[in-house]
């Protein structure tokens, strides 16, 4: 029987952001909804894919390694920045 890391491993990439876009929507490419057990079977193999080969986590994602990546504050607030909102003005 395989682990669960060998199936991480076993993955490609585009598999893999096809299954993460499907546990952030809830639902599969062929729009059918995610059940409870899915969702989280789906998602523990993300996090084990990720701990194996995200060498470039996003905020809050699992690094390689396994370890919860979290950007610094002020990274986060230059990021979502107003700077790069483009405003209208309505009236």
């Amino acid at each position: 029987m395989s682990t669960i890391s060998e199936y991480a491993k076993k993955l490609s990439p585009s598999l893999y952001l096809q299954l993460k876009q499907a546990v952030e929507t809830g639902k599969w490419s062929d729009g059918n909804p995610l059940d409870d057990k899915q969702k989280a079977d789906t998602l523990q193999l993300i996090m084990t894919y990720q701990s194996i080969y995200n060498d470039k986590p996003e905020h809050f994602s699992i690094a390689k390694g396994g370890d919860i990546y979290m950007e610094k504050k002020s990274v986060l607030k230059k990021q979502f920045s107003d700077d790069d909102i483009h405003k209208l003005n309505l009236d």
